[in-house]
């Protein structure tokens, strides 16, 4: 076994135990894990057969039974949440008695145990997050891990020329370069503002530097979906930044990196998105979205369940004939719904992607009514950062995520954990200082 399997290894196994005590440890254990992916830069064992998120979250689901938590996490997105989670499960429940459906059946059923295994850990996320600093080290565990991801990707790429594609971990959520770039890109803006609002110059300079880092990270992965989620970003920071200056020095790194880093064959890659050209990738997108579209007027409510997608006995049936026909003649197959929505759509039907919407819509708004009532009391100021934060991440998801099939990204409900978290904090602190305003006046979330 080598040095760095038994180095992780030991990591693991010394944090397993601590999580049982202090299960909030425990959840910055399972964002390392998921984000840096630390096993996957061993050679042996640990790389391929060791499975460190999950000795990490029992005994943080054990230690969470007995922790102190915050039982007040009824805010309106923990019932669109809850609501997407039930009626996932549900929708899996339904397509096990189509017999349309029966090939993708036990596909949709480990499909389901992996979401529910995210959104658990997310509920646990938002219980045991009681605290403004507790808020704070998990924000900047998630940007250490995909911080220092991206340095050895940026390091690598310009030691190479920029002539490699650049790929996130095997084998997870980011392992494909479009997956990592939008990854990346959701974290732009939480390196941007908690460098703005933090106090420490080093930390301040360590975030500034990660960042650069994810920017070169995201030209390098040769997405064009990340490109054009990279733009939005960089152009919502600078609308939202009080210092246009400074935003629009982000936007020239942001553009500097592609001058610098660009080489011919990624030129190449996106001239011809620029022109227009429609390749397999985009013959990929039209038939899932096509057919997402024709398989919901069947099945309106519930749609395929998970992974119809790439169920080769029925999909194709649902493709657009043109679409249809250019998968055919290039020997394709599709591996992805290729959007959050139509994905959603298609495996969730009308309720699903409803639920979804109103999951995103909510989050926003919630953020931007925050911020609204921080003018109005001095002790809500320093939820604003993490308000503009949180909603040009939602916004990179959005655009970015319009052509990628992750609807299910483990990063996302994270986020939205964030966004509850968030908002039980600033009601708590808004009834302590103000104890004598009725109900209505407070930041009482309203169930939809």
């Amino acid at each position: 076994m080598a040095f760095r399997d038994i180095f992780v290894l030991m990591i693991i196994l010394l944090a397993a135990p601590i999580t049982l005590f202090s299960p909030y440890f425990g959840v910055l254990m399972w964002e390392w894990i998921a984000y840096f992916n630390p096993h996957r830069y061993a050679w042996g064992f640990t790389k391929y057969f060791f499975e460190p998120a999950i000795i990490i979250a029992i005994p943080t689901l054990v230690g969470t039974l007995f922790a102190r938590k915050n039982l007040q996490i009824f805010t309106r997105e923990t019932f669109f949440l809850a609501g997407l989670w039930s009626w996932m499960a549900f929708t899996t429940f339904y397509i096990s008695h189509v017999h349309e459906f029966a090939r993708h059946v036990l596909d949709a059923d480990l499909h389901l145990e992996q979401v529910s295994k995210i959104l658990l850990m997310t509920f646990v996320t938002i219980l045991l997050v009681t605290s403004k600093g507790k808020l704070r080290g998990l924000i900047l565990v998630i940007l250490v891990s995909f911080g220092f991801r991206a340095l050895f990707a940026a390091v690598f790429f310009i030691r190479t020329g920029g002539h490699y594609m650049i790929w996130g971990p095997e084998d997870t959520f980011l392992a494909d370069n479009n997956d990592f770039a939008l990854g990346l890109n959701m974290t732009i803006p939480m390196f941007f503002f908690m460098a703005r609002a933090e106090p420490k110059w080093w930390m301040r300079l360590t975030l500034r530097v990660l960042m650069v880092c994810v920017i070169i990270s995201v030209v390098g992965t040769y997405s064009r979906g990340g490109l054009v989620g990279l733009s939005v970003v960089t152009l919502a920071i600078w609308a939202k930044s009080r210092q246009k200056i400074i935003g629009a020095g982000l936007v020239a790194v942001a553009m500097l990196c592609l001058v610098m880093f660009s080489t011919t064959a990624w030129k190449d890659r996106m001239d011809k998105f620029l022109h227009g050209n429609i390749d397999a990738s985009a013959y990929s997108r039209l038939a899932a979205w096509g057919g997402a579209w024709n398989l919901v007027k069947e099945y309106p409510l519930t749609g395929g369940g998970f992974d119809v997608f790439t169920d080769q006995s029925v999909f194709p049936q649902y493709a657009p004939q043109g679409a249809r026909g250019a998968l055919y003649g290039l020997n394709l197959r599709l591996h992805s719904s290729h959007s959050i929505y139509f994905g959603m759509l298609g495996e969730q039907g009308f309720v699903g992607l409803g639920l979804f919407l109103a999951l995103l819509v909510s989050s926003y708004a919630s953020l931007q009514r925050l911020r609204k009532r921080a003018k109005i009391y001095s002790n809500l100021e320093w939820t604003v950062p993490y308000t503009h934060m949180f909603q040009v991440t939602l916004l990179a998801y959005m655009t970015n995520g319009a052509t990628l099939g992750r609807a299910y990204f483990d990063f996302f409900y994270q986020v939205i954990a964030c966004v509850i978290i968030l908002k039980v904090l600033a009601k708590k602190d808004l009834e302590q200082a103000m104890p004598e305003l009725h109900p209505v006046d407070r930041l009482e979330p309203v169930v939809a």
